[in-house]
């Protein structure tokens, strides 16, 4: 589009006009949006004012995105994420290309500004052909009020959370997360900055105070669903559980449901109750991830790499692989319990597509799935090294951190 300029705002009057149009094109309620990303997203960890991108022609706003910087975990490894948010056109420069220039502008200041990978939750059929592929299933698992309300549990208190509760939850929801995979790494300002969000968390204490879980609730027609939860131990389970049957009964609601992955510890838990499982999954929609720099990904991989090499039958090993991402080649050699890696070819070599290789590296696909239709050069070392470093995962993000 002739003309077009893409840019990070410069100063309040722009910043306000994306605000503007990213609410109008949006949000079911306007006031509500503005209010949002003028007082929560201006004061998110990482964000910057120049994550505001506009695009313009003759001094006129024509579209406009927004770019959230977090980390997120796979394992000891921790990626740099640029997610991307609010992105709209103005009506009268729609289907002339404007989005497609403003995510190749994002993408491309991602780049210069050392991100590992970028994550969004998009509209069907369109974000693909930037890379992006299908990474983050949804999950709910519903447990009857009558079911829930049997659930063993020691003394417990439950109250609605303050501020003053923020540390608390943090350190749950930390000790939770240890076998996640994508999920955002939180500071205590995610919470504090999104209070507003998080004012219906009910906590858990024993009776001498102490915080032993929480859980988010919101209330929908005929079910409680909990949005994020955290507990302490085991011993907590069951409280929790009995908390939510008690607010489900408070608010006429026969069903509670739990959006939380299976691997969550509470989940675990629930096994011993009757309850009914369902996974989401959106097809080039939704939760969808992409690689930004391939090389400094994967060198960031290598804590988490070398951790799970520590514990394999190969820790004492030589042995390499080479992976062919859109036919670029990066060597990924075990020496002993050490991983470097290297932009050249080597010994055993795998070819994926650039889609197939980070739906791997989070886990959401099996390797043995992906490697029935691959042409490859394999050693049965070389095989299990493959097993070692793409191990199955599930790849989640919990709704309260979605932007």
């Amino acid at each position: 589009m002739p003309d077009l300029e893409v840019r990070g705002v410069t100063n309040d009057e722009e910043r306000c006009l994306a605000h503007d149009l990213m609410a109008k094109s949006l949000a079911p309620n306007y006031f509500e949006a503005i209010q949002q990303l003028a007082n929560v997203l201006a004061r998110y960890p990482g964000f910057q004012p120049e994550h505001t991108r506009i695009a313009t022609k003759n001094g006129q706003i024509s579209g406009a995105m927004r770019i959230t910087t977090d980390t997120i975990r796979i394992g000891e490894a921790r990626l740099k994420m640029g997610g991307f948010g609010w992105v709209a056109v103005d009506d009268a420069f729609r289907k002339q290309g404007v989005a497609t220039l403003m995510i190749d502008d994002a993408l491309a200041y991602m780049r210069g500004h050392n991100y590992h990978v970028s994550m969004l939750f998009g509209i069907v059929d369109f974000y693909h052909r930037f890379g992006f592929c299908t990474m983050l299933s949804g999950y709910l698992t519903s447990v009857d009020v009558l079911e829930a309300e049997q659930a063993e549990h020691k003394p417990y208190r439950v109250r609605l959370g303050k501020p003053g509760d923020i540390r608390a939850i943090h350190k749950l929801h930390n000790q939770d997360e240890s076998e996640m995979a994508c999920s955002i790494v939180r500071s205590t300002a995610h919470i504090t900055n999104q209070w507003e969000r998080w004012k219906p968390v009910q906590v858990i204490t024993d009776d001498q105070g102490k915080v032993r879980a929480y859980f988010l609730p919101r209330v929908g027609k005929n079910e409680l669903l909990i949005e994020e939860l955290g507990i302490a131990g085991h011993d907590a389970c069951g409280a929790l559980l009995h908390a939510c049957s008690q607010l489900a009964i408070e608010h006429h609601a026969p069903q509670i449901r739990f959006a939380a992955p299976p691997n969550h510890p509470f989940l675990k838990y629930l096994l011993r109750y009757e309850s009914k499982y369902e996974m989401h999954v959106k097809r080039n929609s939704h939760g969808m991830m992409a690689i930004v720099n391939l090389e400094e990904t994967l060198e960031s991989m290598i804590p988490e790499w070398e951790n799970q090499l520590t514990r394999s039958a190969l820790c004492q090993e030589r042995v390499e692989i080479t992976l062919l991402v859109d036919k670029k080649p990066c060597r990924v050699r075990a020496n002993r319990g050490a991983i470097d890696i290297m932009p050249q070819s080597g010994e055993n070599k795998v070819s994926l597509e650039n889609a197939e290789f980070i739906q791997l590296l989070c886990g959401y696909r099996y390797l043995d799935e992906i490697l029935a239709t691959k042409r490859r050069i394999l050693t049965q070392s070389g095989r299990t090294l493959l097993e070692v470093l793409f191990p199955k995962r599930t790849p989640f993000v919990w709704p309260v951190d979605l932007f």
